[in-house]
């Protein structure tokens, strides 16, 4: 088999998968804010015990009541983050929240949480099996396209990496992330060495720190007095407090054997 997939024949990045979601969506129902009255708040959605330390809607002053809020917010979030490597993410994302005007967050350390999670591996392992099943289609120029064609619509049924664990629910992950809005994967490169290949994958994945109606209408998110601050502090016109993109990229290698 001659090396086909060099290079300078190959289109590099290509992708492999995307999500109907779109990348970079700030018109999704998550990301408004600052659109609702404090009437509506209180009549619609029963938003009247917000905190456990002063009334948001009748404190005087903006700044300072702001405060109160994210540092009990951060306080509260620690029953979902408080075992793991990774719990310190819930502080530094309600912070980012604080403090980021809306900009996009990324951090080594949540890249590092995808690129080692069980459902990431169960991805990796399912592409790679999808490549090792039409691995043979590399013969000439007219079977590579085959060869894409199959790697994509196999890709398509895979089940995508989230955090959706047992231990999520209380590493911090399950409720900074927990599943994503938008994914692609990309295949970065492609190299075959005698009888070996070598591919190298990206996975480029963002959500929303965000809440939407549907999330502060259910009745079991409701009753955490963390939601119910989240919810205010960016959905209420008094705060205008932004929510944001979170965007994760993990790289990985798959290698196999063109024949076994």
């Amino acid at each position: 088999m001659t090396d086909i997939l060099s290079p300078s024949t190959m289109d590099a990045p290509r992708l492999l998968f995307a999500t109907q979601h779109e990348m970079d969506d700030y018109c999704a129902p998550d990301m408004l804010y600052g659109d609702l009255s404090a009437e509506v708040l209180r009549r619609q959605y029963h938003l009247r015990d917000i905190s456990a330390h002063l009334n948001p809607f009748t404190h005087p002053n903006r700044e300072e009541s702001a405060r109160i809020l994210f540092d009990e917010f951060r306080y509260l979030a620690d029953t979902f983050a408080f075992w793991g490597p990774y719990k310190g993410l819930a502080r530094t994302m309600i912070t980012h929240m604080q403090d980021g005007n809306g900009t996009v967050f990324n951090d080594p350390l949540l890249d590092q949480a995808m690129s080692e999670h069980s459902s990431m591996k169960e991805a990796v392992n399912q592409i790679l099996k999808l490549f090792n099943q039409y691995i043979f289609l590399l013969d000439n120029e007219l079977t590579k396209i085959k060869f894409f064609d199959e790697i994509i619509k196999g890709i398509n049924k895979i089940r995508l990496p989230k955090f959706d664990s047992f231990e999520d629910r209380f590493n911090g992950l399950g409720i900074t992330v927990h599943d994503t809005w938008a994914t692609h994967i990309f295949l970065d490169s492609f190299q075959i060495t005698r009888n070996r290949y070598t591919a190298n994958v990206r996975f480029r994945m963002q959500d929303h720190f965000g809440l939407d109606i549907n999330d502060i209408s259910n009745n079991f998110y409701r009753q955490f007095r963390l939601f119910r601050i989240w919810f205010i502090l960016q959905r209420w016109e008094f705060y205008l407090f932004r929510p944001f993109i979170t965007e994760i990229v993990v790289h990985k290698k798959i290698e196999g054997y063109l024949s076994r």
